[in-house]
């Protein structure tokens, strides 16, 4: 009984982390938002089709989007499980934050190139954080990891460089979407590239003290 508590204790912790962390993306999602230099990389197709379709929110597009990846996982497993259920759950959770989380960040402004570009590195940090929470909480993945995980499975290529031409992909689609509906670029930016250059390395920095931090409670426990 006892084991099995801890096991209960331990999955609550660990939901309860990744939840915290999607919580913290939000922030850093509607940071860039406001600092206006381009979202990362992987965001940045939900950020042009709002702005092509404004009478719907960024947060809808990026359900929307991570739903299309999900579908995308499941067409190359060649099978629906249980965890893409949670996944889509949790991608629902994470836009429902990234509406909430948007209007008290509203006093938040950017006048001018220095003060955006400094919000861009802000909104970076922040999301790396939250991505901190949710990769060392072990609990679960966004459809985004799912499907470069299941690809590079059925690849045999490495997580990371199908990860990099996946976003890659993304970015260019989402320039060219942009270019052609906009007549611009606008949706990738300075910000699009602090994001993909900083967030990564950010990540694994802090990824150590939550090891350590996660080593240490377990050794208390």
């Amino acid at each position: 009984m006892k084991t099995i508590t801890k096991l209960n204790k331990s999955f609550y912790e660990r939901m309860f982390c990744y939840i915290i962390g999607l919580l913290i993306m939000s922030v850093g999602s509607n940071l860039f938002l406001k600092a206006a230099l381009g979202v990362a990389p992987s965001c940045t197709i939900a950020l042009a089709l709002s702005e092509i379709f404004p009478s719907h929110s960024y947060a809808v597009f990026n359900f929307l989007v991570n739903s299309f990846l999900l579908l995308c996982e499941i067409a190359v497993v060649k099978k629906v499980e249980k965890k893409q259920a949670v996944q889509l759950a949790l991608t629902f959770l994470y836009s429902l934050f990234i509406q909430w989380t948007a209007g008290p960040l509203r006093f938040i402004t950017a006048d001018t190139m220095i003060a955006r570009v400094v919000l861009s590195f802000a909104a970076c940090a922040v999301l790396a954080t939250g991505i901190s929470f949710t990769v060392n909480s072990g609990f679960a993945v966004l459809p985004m990891e799912g499907f470069v995980s299941s690809l590079s499975q059925k690849t045999g290529k490495p997580f990371g460089t199908i990860r990099v031409y996946t976003e890659i992909s993304i970015t260019i689609i989402s320039g060219i979407v942009s270019i052609i509906c906009l007549g611009n670029i606008s949706v990738v930016g300075i910000g699009t590239v602090i994001a993909a250059v900083c967030t990564g390395t950010i990540t694994n920095l802090l990824s150590r003290f939550f090891t350590r931090g996660f080593l240490l409670s377990r050794t208390a426990a």
